[in-house]
């Protein structure tokens, strides 16, 4: 196998983000896979949906790469853990032109898109996204299946748990905070204490408005 071919696992808008994330990247975009056989042999940029998800965990996954489109962290966090149990790779999709420190340490399976930032000792887990203009400061760190949205910021030494979603514009202050699994900080929240699990912090500055079941 050509080490630059990778296959893409999802079928939605933000496959084409991934489509040219990957091609950034020097990846060779191989083929897509839906959840159902609805769409095989359709394009999405060029690129033909092959096969269903069910179809291709029926075959032999080793030794291929592939990356995750889906935009619910869960499942696409879920999914990345199924390839490498099977013994495929999900190698990070690091854009040229965003800025990660040499001691920075990423998990697998992360696509890193245009003027992100990974700032000096900051730690993101496996199967995240850090969006455009993105930044995870100094010594901060997220855990696996976080999306960082355009021009967010998680502040230094903050510690986020896994599966955040930030919306677009939202900052964690500089102060040490954490939040726990799988909070939802809207667009333009302005987070400046810590919270527990499942939240839903949104305002200036953020409270939270209900508990996510």
């Amino acid at each position: 196998m050509n080490n630059k071919d990778i296959y893409l696992i999802g079928v939605g808008n933000y496959t084409e983000v991934i489509i040219e994330l990957a091609i950034d990247c020097g990846y060779n975009v191989k083929g897509l896979y839906h959840y159902n056989n609805e769409r095989i042999g359709e394009e999405v940029l060029g690129i033909k949906i092959i096969g269903s998800t069910d179809y291709l965990f029926k075959t032999d996954v080793k030794e291929k790469q592939f990356a995750l489109t889906m935009g619910d962290n869960k499942l696409r966090s879920d999914m990345a853990t199924k390839i490498r149990f099977l013994g495929g790779f999900t190698p990070n999709l690091i854009h040229p032109k965003a800025f990660i420190s040499p001691t920075a340490t990423l998990g697998n399976g992360c696509s890193i898109h245009f003027n992100a930032v990974l700032w000096t000792k900051s730690t993101i887990g496996s199967d995240c996204v850090i969006s455009p203009n993105a930044i995870i400061a100094h010594h901060a760190s997220i855990q696996d299946g976080c999306s960082v949205a355009s021009f967010s910021v998680v502040g230094a030494y903050c510690k986020i748990g896994k599966r955040a979603l930030f919306g677009v514009n939202a900052i964690v202050l500089p102060k040490a905070l954490t939040l726990g699994d799988d909070c939802i900080i809207g667009a333009k929240a302005n987070v400046t204490k810590s919270y527990y699990n499942n939240c839903v912090l949104v305002g200036n500055p953020a409270r939270n408005i209900k508990d996510i079941n």
